[in-house]
């Protein structure tokens, strides 16, 4: 044990030598006393030392920190220009090569950037594809950016924890036995460890990558393609953050861009799946908010290996866009809202629609979604409205701004006027089919000849069925509409049927791509259909209210458009109308003489009725495309006229030839045969008195089975049967008129502008 004053506090030894109010008795009794004064003094002391020691300790720190800062990035650069990192390069190759089985090539090099936050920064990365793959690269990256942990770089270590990449290009494809991209597995390196790892087979490990629990990616783009007969999805992503603690955790961030080639999408990612999820095909569960194109998105549900229970609530300006998205061709429609379910029954993959708005009408149904065992795609929809307005099928113009100044303008005067509510928009124009009108289209041509969608018809496969009460906003009033579209290995059939007026009109019309070439088959009905309302659905002007129409149609035709199918079709068409009006509208196809014969002036002309025969393609190459209009009957209170002629389909060549038989003799020296010819856009009229001499047994005034004898007779009979008396005469025409058909205008020789492609002749083995 130590004694006198050396055991003592410092500050008390130091207060000892300098003042004079201590007693020197500490070697008596190895403690101070203090005098008088003694005890301020100790305090003094005490707080001088306290004080002297954090200064020292403020400087060493203070030395320590700048150390540090200064020495550390000198030590990190010094450590790097000592280090191969074509070495780290080699590494990173191999082990994503041990973990997936995919070779890694960094072409542009790696560097390591040594900032507040270092960063490995590898150039022109490629990521090689599963063998079979539609492209050798399942991943090419312009550039890949690794943020590493500064500790563990100071200790030969590289830890990520952060990934970035720009400009990539990925592909997340199937092949032909169903097999994604995404399955990668070590490669099979032999049947044992090598000597240089130092390993048994019972603790030999599988490797495996880091885990990032960020990862950013920018400009870059991902494709998705199930197989070949399903269209590719293409992901154009400006902007995406992915955050997620681990691969089995949700991930959360935020999405920027948009998905074939649609408007713009943003996604607020609250709970988008796990990674491993995604990779499995059952992301997990769902949250996501944004916008498309400005208008509001929301995805909610969960996508499990047992179940899927998906909502959704989309808006937007046009289904066009939506369609886009979901890489369908859909029309241009009005601003519309979707809401939709979607779950995966036994049935397969089913969306609920319960409720599509599209401007003022409202859909409902369901869409079931199947593939078959070779993976085509079947869609079967079912769809429903009480109501659908055609109007709604063309966008919207859009709303005018509101006024700068707050919805009041300046007068003339400089004062302000009180704002006045907006002029209601005009109506939209009905809509009318576009078909033959009084102005020529822009080629010149009226039959349309936009291709089939040829793709379409053999990529999928699936049904439709729409029913809709009441149809409003077209040229005519159409109720009870119901359409059933089949696609079928190839085959479209579109079966329309609606009631127009007191009538029917029903078609059935197949498109047959499954061949070498497209194949049309049409058949249409109609009975007792108001003749006007059908033309004007047609879109035709030709000046008749009133009559009714009965009508057959059968064609079959090849060809890859409706007017190379009708340039080759092969068929048949029976007409019979009743008792219509018949308006001015139609001078331009009348001459003078028939103009007084029917009377047509202000007021319009009766026509009792009409009938007539017409049989698609000769027998000749050079007639195959014509419309031969074999046999036409007119009957009107002062005459009856019958005759026929041609429609080349191939170039739309007319030319009709009208004999009239008079019932008064003051009619005689006007009743001069009609000709018509030009083409269906534009057709002229012009009186034939050579084909008046040239006639025979056709020349008005002879004897020979007076046609308005026949006419009025069957006109009797009609009123007790119910038939059509131009029916019934044009059932006897041939007999009534056998020179008839001989002095009809033949149809031109044309050269074909299509010729279907003929099957390879098989050989016999």
């Amino acid at each position: 044990m130590r004694t006198g004053c050396a055991s003592l506090p410092r500050h008390r030894r130091i207060l000892r030598r300098r003042s004079p109010h201590w007693d020197w008795r500490c070697r008596a009794t190895r403690r101070l006393v203090p005098g008088k004064k003694g005890h301020r003094h100790i305090r003094l002391a005490a707080r001088l030392a306290t004080a002297g020691e954090r200064v020292r300790r403020f400087l060493l720190m203070t030395a320590s920190v700048l150390a540090v800062l200064i020495l550390g990035p000198a030590g990190l650069y010094l450590w790097a220009s000592s280090r191969d990192l074509s070495r780290y390069q080699n590494q990173i190759a191999e082990q994503v090569r041990k973990v997936t089985g995919r070779e890694l090539a960094m072409k542009g090099g790696l560097r390591v950037n040594f900032t507040l936050s270092p960063s490995a920064v590898a150039e022109d990365v490629v990521l090689a594809n599963a063998s079979g793959g539609s492209r050798p690269d399942m991943a090419r990256i312009k550039r890949l950016v690794l943020h590493l942990d500064p500790f563990s770089l100071l200790l030969g270590e590289i830890r990520i924890g952060r990934l970035q990449l720009f400009g990539a290009d990925i592909l997340i494809e199937r092949d032909s036995e169903g097999r994604s991209n995404l399955a990668m597995e070590p490669p099979v390196e032999g049947s044992g460890p090598h000597p240089s790892e130092h390993q048994s087979l019972r603790i030999k490990n599988t490797p495996s990558l880091p885990w990032i629990s960020r990862v950013e990616i920018e400009g870059s783009t991902l494709t998705l393609r199930e197989t070949a007969e399903r269209p590719a999805v293409v992901f154009v992503i400006d902007r995406f953050i992915g955050l997620a603690a681990q691969p089995s955790a949700p991930v959360s961030g935020e999405f920027l861009g948009r998905i074939n080639n649609s408007e713009a999408l943003a996604l607020s990612l609250k709970r988008a799946g796990t990674f491993d999820g995604w990779f499995k095909g059952v992301p997990g569960d769902l949250d996501m908010q944004g916008t498309l194109g400005g208008a509001p998105v929301s995805i909610t549900g969960q996508v499990t290996s047992r179940r899927m229970e998906m909502a959704a609530e989309v808006e937007g300006r046009s289904l066009a866009l939506l369609g886009n998205l979901l890489n369908l061709p859909l029309p241009e429609t009005a601003p519309y809202a979707l809401k939709l379910k979607l779950t995966n029954p036994r049935s397969g993959t089913k969306l609920e629609v319960t409720d599509l708005k599209i401007g003022d009408s409202t859909l409902r149904g369901d869409f079931i979604f199947r593939t078959t065992k070779a993976g085509k795609p079947i869609v079967v929809a079912n769809l429903a409205a009480d109501r659908f307005d055609l109007a709604d099928l063309q966008p919207r113009p859009p709303e005018p701004s509101p006024p700068a100044n707050g919805g009041s303008e300046a007068g003339p005067s400089g004062t302000a006027q009180a704002a006045q509510p907006p002029a209601p928009s005009p109506a939209p124009p009905p809509v009318v089919a576009p078909a033959l009108s009084s102005r020529p289209p822009a080629d010149g041509r009226v039959i349309p000849g936009d291709p089939y969608p040829i793709d379409a018809i053999r990529r999928w496969n699936g049904s439709l069925a729409l029913r809709i009460g009441e149809v409003v906003g077209a040229a005519v009033k159409m109720q009870g509409l119901s359409v059933s579209l089949i696609l079928n290995d190839g085959k479209l059939t579109l079966r329309p049927a609606v009631t127009i007026g007191t009538g029917q009109l029903g078609i059935d019309a197949q498109i047959d791509a499954s061949g070498a070439g497209p194949v049309l088959i049409l058949t249409a009905s109609t009975s007792k259909v108001p003749l006007e309302e059908l033309l004007t659905l047609l879109g035709v002007s030709a000046g008749m209210k009133g009559g009714l129409i009965d009508m057959e149609l059968k064609l079959r035709g090849s060809g890859r458009s409706l007017r190379e199918s009708l340039g080759l079709a092969v068929g048949s068409m029976d007409f019979v109308i009743g008792s219509t009006q018949v308006t001015k509208d139609v001078a331009h196809l009348l001459t003078p003489e028939w103009i007084r014969m029917l009377n047509l002036g202000d007021r319009p002309a009766t026509l009792n009725c009409a009938a007539g025969k017409v049989e698609f393609g000769g027998r000749p190459e050079g007639e195959r495309g014509a419309a031969n209009i074999r046999k036409l009957v007119l009957d009107t209170p002062r005459f009856t006229a019958i005759g026929g002629g041609y429609i080349q389909l191939r170039n739309e060549q007319l030319g009709l030839l009208m004999w009239p038989e008079p019932r008064e003799l003051a009619l005689m020296s006007i009743a001069l045969p009609l000709r018509l010819k030009g083409t269906l856009a534009q057709a002229s009229a012009e009186s034939d008195a050579a084909a008046a001499r040239s006639a025979g047994g056709v020349v008005p005034g002879t004897r020979v089975a007076s046609l308005t004898a026949a006419i009025t007779t069957a006109a009797r009979t009609a009123g007790q049967s119910g038939l059509n008396a131009c029916a019934t005469v044009l059932a006897r025409l041939d007999s009534l008129r056998p020179g008839l058909r001989s002095q009809l205008p033949p149809p031109p020789a044309v050269a074909p502008e299509y010729r279907p492609p003929r099957p390879t002749p098989r050989r016999n083995r």
